[in-house]
């Protein structure tokens, strides 16, 4: 497996990430990203709660993660290391597990759009990790 490949895709989902969490690094953007979610709940009239009406401390915590996600982000762009890699693919996994419970306790369906990604980044990252780590593995004598 080319280490090429998986720097690309850690490259590549931290880019993906930093395109969907800037919208949510300021109050101003974050109460409107979580306006247009709550557009795309009614307009598409997906199951579970609607979204509701954020208070100023939602909001700041939004942008506080929002302000998170993007540094880490970042932290991938410039350095797309198997270790920054091997951390985001198990972020994935715990972010995913908290949306399917989040789901299955009732929160809107339009998570599920986030939820896609996410385990798409968790399993082609984890993918790649495993084939390098294979591929970097002294052989057993057998």
């Amino acid at each position: 497996m080319s280490s090429s490949l998986l720097r690309r895709a850690v490259r590549g989902f931290a880019v993906y990430d930093l395109c969907v969490t800037l919208p949510f690094a300021t109050p101003w953007t974050a109460g409107a990203m979580v306006g247009v979610m709550g557009w795309a709940h009614e307009g598409l009239a997906l199951g579970g709660e609607a979204v509701p009406a954020f208070m100023p401390m939602h909001v700041f915590f939004v942008a506080l993660f929002g302000v998170l996600a993007v540094m880490w982000a970042l932290v991938r762009v410039l350095q797309p290391t198997v270790l920054n890699g091997a951390i985001d693919t198990v972020g994935r996994g715990l972010v995913s597990a908290w949306m399917v419970l989040a789901l299955m306790q009732g929160a809107s369906q339009v998570l599920g759009v986030f939820l896609v990604m996410e385990a798409a980044g968790m399993f082609v990252q984890g993918a790649l990790l495993l084939g390098a780590r294979r591929s970097v593995a002294p052989a057993t004598g057998a």
